[in-house]
């Protein structure tokens, strides 16, 4: 898929920080769905119309209809006559009875659009929480896409204030993602709501739990290392030289950065230097798809800290 941000995406960032791939406006204070809608420039509706082949354009296909953004005409996906489109102010709507569900003020960081429109977000803060001494912040990710290719989502992820590290854990007692079913009746509305963030609650307990499991055991982050980018013989000089790279930096970061000193020689020290690496580390070469892959790690989870949390798990003792 071509690069997220596209001609007909845009983004805000209400912390007054330049939001994702430095494009969108800045704003200041807590917004309501309205001003997020109309600031995130997510004001369009879909529309669906019907498919027709080429060969007979008189003759529409059964079953299918076309996801049309109104405001540009462009096709955002081909789906089944069933499928229920979540208009954008249905998705915040949503998002609105997040933030009144929470026993404590939750509000609206981020949103915007990716590949024109074809995926929605919005990015909510929770209150600030604690994990192994240092403070956390919690976010729920209410995702949508238009294409087809998913239902109404809400992703979990946290970071560590000290150092701007990503906590994407996949917890066997928690979920971290959570499918929304499609209402528009506002009881059904809060319903949904109160699941998630009871769902949402237990997750960010856990990970506290699992951080201070992980802060309790030791583990050899050179062995973590050798399992995690591993030498293969069939690896060309450049992949291996690559890999070798790779192991010396986040060696480099558990040694030498100032909020891991405490956690030297231990499994959440190890984990917390990986994620560091994987959070804030600048590529060689920025290629057309690295904000997308960087967005869709924060959203969706990062393969490579999947496998860095199994390794680690094992090792530790």
């Amino acid at each position: 898929m071509a690069s997220g941000i596209m001609e007909n995406d845009w983004m805000f960032s209400g912390r007054s920080e330049v939001p994702w791939h430095g494009i969108g406006a800045v704003l200041d204070g807590v917004l309501t769905s309205r001003e997020a809608i109309k600031a995130a420039r997510l004001e369009w509706k879909v529309e669906q119309v019907p498919v027709f082949t080429s060969q007979n354009w008189a003759q529409p296909i059964p079953g299918f209809v076309a996801n049309v953004r109104n405001d540009t005409k462009e096709v955002l996906g081909i789906v089944s006559d069933r499928y229920c489109v979540a208009q954008n102010r249905e998705v915040f709507a949503f998002a609105d009875t997040l933030i009144k569900t929470g026993r404590e003020p939750c509000t609206y960081e981020t949103a915007g659009s990716l590949w024109n429109g074809r995926r929605v977000f919005m990015l909510v803060n929770m209150p600030q929480g604690r994990i192994v001494g240092d403070d956390y912040q919690p976010y729920l990710c209410v995702s949508n896409a238009h294409d087809g290719s998913s239902s109404l989502q809400v992703f979990l992820t946290g970071i560590r204030v000290v150092c701007n590290n990503t906590l994407t854990a996949a917890l066997h007692s928690a979920k971290r993602k959570i499918a929304i079913r499609h209402y528009s009746c506002m009881n059904q509305h809060k319903k949904e709501a109160i699941r998630t963030m009871g769902a949402a609650s237990k997750y960010f307990h856990d990970l506290e739990v699992f951080a201070s499991e992980l802060a309790g055991k030791k583990v050899n982050i050179v062995k973590v290392l050798e399992n995690l980018f591993p030498d293969s013989p069939s690896m060309s000089k450049r992949q291996l030289e690559s890999n070798k790279e790779v192991r010396e930096i986040i060696k480099t970061i558990l040694r030498k950065k100032d909020d891991l000193q405490n956690f030297k020689g231990t499994a959440w020290g190890a984990y917390n230097a990986i994620s560091d690496y994987r959070s804030n580390a600048q590529p060689r070469r920025r290629t057309a798809t690295y904000a997308d892959n960087k967005m869709a790690k924060f959203l969706d989870g990062d393969d490579i800290m999947n496998q860095a949390q199994k390794i680690i798990t094992e090792l530790a003792a």
